[in-house]
């Protein structure tokens, strides 16, 4: 058997192999941050997206609450408003105000003579 000589150092010997100038460091992690730089960006586009998204579908909810809650309350005011108006048209009844004459104050319908009408040439 032949004796193997052993590698001299430096050199390449068996099982190893040269390998290729690696790229520059800078250039490599520059590519890397852009390319993570870009993804980050885009999820974030995307998240403020879905965010505005949601913003706008709760505001429009609230909206339709809000209208919701202001139409009952327009309506309880039509139907109190209607309610005065005919309470006011009631008090301003002319049997209602000779009642009250009659009953509460006590006064009688005036007898011929009673009544005495002034010119208006005389009134100043």
């Amino acid at each position: 058997m032949p004796h193997q000589m052993s590698p001299a150092i430096g050199t390449a010997g068996a099982g190893v192999r040269a390998l290729a100038r690696p790229r520059s460091r800078a250039r490599w992690t520059w590519w890397q941050w852009l390319n993570s730089f870009s993804i980050v960006g885009l999820c974030l586009v995307i998240l403020a997206g879905a965010l505005f998204h949601v913003w706008q579908h709760i505001h429009v909810v609230r909206q339709g609450y809000a209208i919701e809650r202001l139409r009952a309350v327009h309506a309880g005011l039509v139907q109190e408003n209607k309610a005065l108006r005919l309470e006011a048209g009631q008090l301003r009844s002319l049997r209602r105000v000779e009642e009250i004459a009659r009953t509460r104050l006590g006064m009688v319908t005036p007898k011929p003579g009673q009544v005495v009408l002034i010119p208006e040439s005389t009134i100043q």
